[in-house]
């Protein structure tokens, strides 16, 4: 298989430097490093191994499984593949991680300190949940979650439990409400229990109970 005849598969570095609103750059990354390790060749060992490398560290960063101190190492190994390596494929994708890093910083840096994804888009930085205010208890959401992660039923307001839930998407796909939410830090108030449908109002905390209004 010869690298360069894969080069053009390659995004540009437009993609990365406008790129569009709910992209997020970490999750970007992994996915140009996983299409160079697959299409690399593999003849130059310093490419075939230094990408690789850089791939399992950027996974481990969306997997909340590094430390601030990696992304260091991530930066060192990337300018090491575009000084060293001689593989036009891998250079690409180093030079693109390189400017994600150097243009999102933020972000980056959001996801090694603060186990935070802006975007909403790496799995671990981020909760399900069902609201209230859409959710017409029909199951739907039920019925397609391979975990059994969501409680309810006819009339119920579904409720997710984010301990057996996998992020794998299905209950928002099968939603025709779009009731199914993801939150970051800041979560939403929703019932800790199902509830009958339109039992959740303004006023509620979350589990049909009148918050007290205060003065």
């Amino acid at each position: 298989m010869d690298c360069k005849t894969n080069l053009d598969k390659m995004p540009s570095t437009s993609k990365i430097i406008d790129k569009p609103e709910g992209m997020c750059p970490v999750d970007w990354a992994l996915s140009v490093t996983a299409y160079a390790v697959h299409e690399n060749c593999g003849r130059s060992v310093i490419c075939r191994d230094g990408i690789k490398q850089i791939h399992t560290i950027i996974k481990d960063i969306t997997e909340d499984r590094t430390e601030s101190s990696d992304l260091e190492l991530l930066r060192d190994l990337c300018v090491t593949l575009k000084d060293y390596g001689d593989c036009d494929l891998t250079y690409k994708a180093a030079d693109l991680v390189l400017i994600s890093m150097d243009k999102y910083s933020d972000e980056w840096d959001k996801h090694v300190k603060r186990k935070r994804c802006t975007a909403l888009v790496c799995k671990k930085y981020y909760t399900v949940h069902i609201d209230p205010a859409k959710c017409k208890g029909n199951g739907a959401c039920i019925a397609v979650c391979p975990e059994g992660a969501i409680k309810g039923g006819e009339g119920l307001i579904s409720v997710v439990d984010n301990e057996k839930c996998t992020r794998c998407g299905k209950c928002f796909d099968a939603c025709s409400e779009c009731a199914v939410i993801k939150a970051g830090a800041i979560k939403p108030r929703v019932p800790e229990e199902p509830v009958p449908v339109g039992s959740v109002g303004d006023g509620d905390d979350g589990a049909g109970r009148r918050r007290r209004r205060r003065g």
